[in-house]
């Protein structure tokens, strides 16, 4: 472990931000990982409970949907409750199921936007370290004696590569992820949309 910090501190003083966004990046990754588990989002209810939808059993349901902890299952409850205290008509109850699960998307898009941030911006700080290693570089032939000069260069070799490919290794799996949360958070979110319709639909 000490050794991989002593090759890391070589790549000078960009290398300390991007281990923080790394650190910060892969906690929004294993957040977001759990949070977006299909057990949590989508309902794991017996394929039957549509049918107490088309026979107007609406308390048996409401009964059926309340064992069930997704966050469809919560929204097809209050959709149920509201259609039995209000008694609104189709077109109300798919107005206030677009606004329950609006209401949803902030919810399943957390943090995801951070890693498209953390994406953009790691490449650039580990573009300012390649920066301040050439610039070692190029001074290094401003020293008289070849020893300090052949010393200078190295390190700033050695400090514009750690960093650049420090920025990549930081991009590279926020972006990544940031994709692939995305498109599950849109499948999530048009699967609860989908089964909301259609349960509006069925309902007498």
């Amino acid at each position: 472990m000490s050794t991989l910090f002593e090759f890391l501190s070589k790549g000078g003083l960009a290398v300390y931000p991007l281990i923080a966004l790394s650190v910060f990046s892969w906690a929004i990754i294993i957040e977001r990982a759990l949070a977006l588990r299909t057990s949590s989002l989508l309902s794991s209810l017996p394929p039957d409970w549509r049918s107490y939808a088309i026979a107007g059993e609406i308390d048996k349901l409401s009964k059926i949907l309340s064992e069930d902890n997704s966050q469809i299952s919560l929204i097809l409850r209050a959709l149920l409750e509201d259609y039995k205290a209000k008694n609104l008509n189709r077109s109300e109850l798919l107005s206030t199921a677009h606004a329950l699960i609006d209401l949803l998307i902030p919810k399943v898009e957390k943090n995801i936007a951070l890693l498209s941030v953390i994406a953009s911006v790691a490449p650039l700080i580990g573009l300012f370290g390649t920066i301040t290693g050439l610039i070692k570089v190029f001074s290094a032939f401003s020293f008289s004696s070849p020893d300090e000069a052949l010393k200078l260069l190295s390190l700033g070799i050695s400090e514009a590569l750690i960093a650049a490919a420090m920025g990549l290794a930081v991009a590279i799996p926020s972006l990544i992820a940031y994709w692939l949360f995305r498109i599950q958070a849109n499948s999530v979110l048009s699967k609860i949309e989908s089964e909301v319709i259609q349960l509006v639909r069925l309902l007498p």
